[in-house]
């Protein structure tokens, strides 16, 4: 086997090590508030994206739409998210978060966030390029996934 080879075998499996990982974090901390990880992703869109809607939420996470207003449902009767009309459409309905839970979620994730950036300043600038357009391809071909499978 070739050292190429030898290097593609080994960061799959690091990608799929890391992948589990991740599923582990976000239920760890979800299990913190109460929620599940789906719950979780939809507060964290809910902090980082404006004018979002349902039907967003619906496309990042695969849900249903029905299933979404249940979850925007649980979220708002905890007092994380509120939804509002648009005041230029009154049909258009938006979510956003109401910043309850994000100073917990800043002492949660923080300390993982320092480590991560700590790495991440050991590497050179092309390091870091080879890195992100890795991780952006990797991304689209799981995105194209979903797509595919739903």
């Amino acid at each position: 086997m070739s050292r190429r080879d030898e290097l593609i075998g080994s960061i799959g499996d690091l990608l799929r090590l890391q992948s589990g990982l991740a599923l582990v974090l976000h239920q760890a901390v979800a299990d913190q508030f109460g929620l599940n990880p789906t719950d979780l992703k939809c507060l964290d869109l809910a902090a980082r994206e404006e004018a979002l809607t349902a039907g967003r939420i619906a496309d990042v996470t695969g849900m249903s739409t029905s299933a979404v207003t249940a979850l925007l449902d649980r979220l708002e009767k905890r007092g994380f998210v509120e939804r509002y009309r648009d005041a230029a459409d009154r049909r258009k309905v938006y979510v956003r978060s109401t910043g309850q839970h994000e100073e917990k979620l800043a002492e949660i994730y923080g300390p993982l966030s320092d480590a991560t950036d700590s790495v991440l300043r050991s590497f050179d600038v092309k390091s870091l390029d080879a890195v992100r357009d890795v991780l952006s391809q990797l991304a689209d071909v799981s995105q194209a996934f979903i797509r595919r499978e739903r």
